[in-house]
């Protein structure tokens, strides 16, 4: 048998002394941070575009609004007929204002939940994940 040369035994000492990552427990929690991250950005995905979706329409529906003003404008036979299709744009548009910011707010609002309450759950998968892995 050969004699061990003193930086084997080095080696050895160190090895005993250093704490080395089980790595199948890191690759276990990685792959459920990743898993978790991936549903949380679609998640996140998803009530971005609904917003998007919410806000694109209305702008649709009031450009459709400022064109017809322009028609009613062509109609128009008097300083008294203008007056009042002026007055019946703006009351339009104020109200209509006023209901997409109170849905905008709604829908912002739930998404902030939405959104908190997954971030939580991933982190508890994720946390328990490297409890069960330790």
């Amino acid at each position: 048998m050969a004699p061990t040369s003193t930086s084997d035994n080095v080696f050895n000492k160190a090895a005993e002394t250093i704490p080395f990552p089980d790595l199948a427990r890191v690759s276990e929690i990685n792959g459920t941070m990743l898993n978790e991250t991936a549903k949380f950005n679609a998640q996140v995905g998803t009530a971005m575009q609904n917003i998007g979706k919410e806000w694109s329409e209305f702008v649709g529906m009031r450009l459709r609004e400022d064109v017809q003003l322009f028609r009613t404008i062509q109609d128009c036979r008097s300083l008294q007929d203008l007056q009042q299709a002026y007055a019946q744009f703006w009351q339009t548009a104020f109200a209509q204002y006023g209901e997409e910011a109170q849905r905008m707010l709604r829908l912002t609002q739930g998404t902030v939940e939405d959104v908190t309450r997954a971030a939580q759950e991933a982190r508890e998968t994720t946390v328990h994940a490297a409890d069960k892995a330790a």
